[in-house]
């Protein structure tokens, strides 16, 4: 079942995008971990910057290695009765990986996406308003197995989105500029379900790692029975 979240601001490109990143997260985190990670914010929007900075332009292999090791981090440190607030930073780093795993604009080892970057990053700026996400489900596909495996599925995904943008972005071959695109394009739609899945996959990591924690799973948004509703957007 895919659900529905409000439209958010939410992008994989900028400061601001990645804060809010981190609320569609939030909000469909467990109310327990939502609840500790909005007390310690600060460190969790830290470890989130430390990871776009430190791991941007880094492999699909370098990325999962690094989220499996940040995904351990949180139960050794409740082990270790370490405060929530170094917690709450690798929280954040894992957010900040899945959204590198899932940004639609990385090259692929296409100089022609490099080239584009930063004129799709502003493409999508300006588009956020309009971008409405869907939250893919805790299980479609569940993320409790092996990281590799789960992002091998998203990496499919990603190479027909690159495709898209290169689609839009060289018509004939010849390059032009966003101004071109228009809401029905490719280009919008690679934005508005890279999104959702970079949401979706931040929420469950987080979930992951917080049940390894043996965190209270309670009052999850849209895991309850069938037909119950939850708005996972709702402030």
């Amino acid at each position: 079942m895919f659900l529905l979240l409000a439209p958010l601001s939410l992008s994989a490109f900028g400061p601001a995008a990645h804060r809010r990143a981190a609320e569609a997260a939030l909000r469909l985190s467990p109310a327990a971990l939502r609840s500790v990670l909005q007390s310690h914010r600060q460190e969790l929007d830290q470890g989130l910057s430390e990871a776009l900075s430190e791991l941007a332009g880094a492999s699909e292999g370098a990325l999962v290695a690094a989220l499996e090791r940040e995904a351990s981090m949180p139960r050794r440190l409740a082990q270790e009765k370490a405060p929530f607030s170094r917690v709450a930073r690798h929280f954040g780093r894992a957010a900040g990986i899945v959204l590198l795993l899932n940004d639609p604009a990385s090259s692929g080892g296409d100089s022609r996406l490099g080239a584009v970057r930063a004129d799709y990053d502003r493409y999508v700026d300006r588009k956020l308003p309009l971008l409405v996400l869907c939250f893919d489900g805790w299980e479609t596909p569940p993320m409790d197995g092996d990281l590799q495996a789960y992002f091998r599925g998203r990496r499919a995904s990603l190479g027909r989105y690159r495709e898209a943008l290169l689609a839009c972005y060289y018509p004939g071959g010849r390059r032009v500029s966003s101004d071109t695109f228009d809401d029905r394009s490719n280009a919008f739609g690679v934005a508005q379900v890279a999104l959702s899945h970079a949401a979706s996959d931040a929420a469950k990591a987080w979930r992951r790692m917080w049940a390894a924690m043996d965190g209270d799973l309670a009052a999850t948004p849209f895991a309850g029975p069938a037909g119950e509703t939850a708005a996972a957007g709702a402030p």
